[in-house]
């Protein structure tokens, strides 16, 4: 009996450990780089140098080290996205929703952007697919490709400009600015940012920003976005936005509500 004992045990130590053996740890994530190191060819700069007029389907290998500096997370961006390094930012068009779940704003990414396609719209270049449509010169990014296009490095720097509404320029096109000293235009006030009742017909709206000597700036909110029905605040402060343009009309994108810090008084 103690021998049949015995032997179970012995059994069972050697089921146990073939468990543990076919079962390792799941690894964790740490935000460090990949085993697989890549190597810069290109800056962002660079990158949109590479635009022929036209759609202009990358053929030899691109790769590019950059900053997500984009947010999708409240909703005023959707299956795109804004990259940028010290030469600038550009969009990517991803057919992917919910980008900042895998690529958080902050992240050091390695963009390899050999197959994908430069385009223009309101005179402003970004990157996606070849568009069957010949209104368009990109069109999204297949989502399955989106991984091997895209790839994450860990944490970077995240970089903020300080900018004046007077100062701003095309060459910070794609990056986050920061504006002190500014509120929503007297007109505006009682308003919401977009108009989510609404959203077919006004998918988008533009809202007027000032500052104290009268410059004023757009700010674009999408009808979808998570705070598109909250009022606009009163005060005046600093908004921190994605700077984008349409032809030669700067737009402030904003992607959290709480990136809006209107504590003061109206000037």
């Amino acid at each position: 009996m103690k021998a049949l004992s015995y032997i179970f045990l012995a059994l069972s130590l050697v089921f146990v450990s073939s468990c543990k053996y076919n079962r390792p740890e799941e690894p964790k994530d740490t935000g460090d780089s990949p085993s697989v190191q890549l190597t810069s060819t290109h800056t962002v700069a660079a990158l949109k140098n590479l635009y022929r007029g036209g759609a202009t389907t990358i053929e030899e290998e691109v790769v590019v080290e950059a900053i997500m500096v984009s947010d999708d997370t409240e909703g005023n961006l959707y299956k795109s996205c804004y990259i940028a390094d010290q030469t600038g930012g550009i969009e990517l068009k991803l057919s992917m929703g919910n980008l900042s779940a895998l690529y958080p704003q902050g992240s050091r990414i390695w963009l390899r952007a050999q197959g994908m396609t430069l385009g223009r719209y309101g005179e402003q270049i970004n990157l996606g697919y070849r568009s069957l449509e010949p209104r368009y010169e990109t069109a999204y990014y297949p989502e399955k490709l989106v991984p091997m296009a895209l790839i994450k490095a860990g944490r970077g720097e995240l970089s903020i400009k300080d900018r004046k509404i007077k100062t701003l320029s095309k060459a910070d096109a794609g990056t986050l600015v920061r504006l002190e000293g500014v509120q929503f235009a007297s007109s505006e006030l009682g308003s919401t940012y977009a108009s989510p009742e609404n959203k077919v017909a006004q998918p988008n709206v533009n809202r007027n920003l000032v500052d104290a000597s009268g410059n004023r700036l757009v700010v674009r909110t999408s009808s979808y976005a998570k705070f598109a029905g909250k009022t606009l605040p009163q005060g005046s402060g600093s908004i921190t936005a994605l700077l984008t343009y349409f032809r030669d009309t700067p737009q402030l994108l904003l992607l959290r509500e709480a990136d809006v810090a209107f504590n003061n008084p109206r000037f």
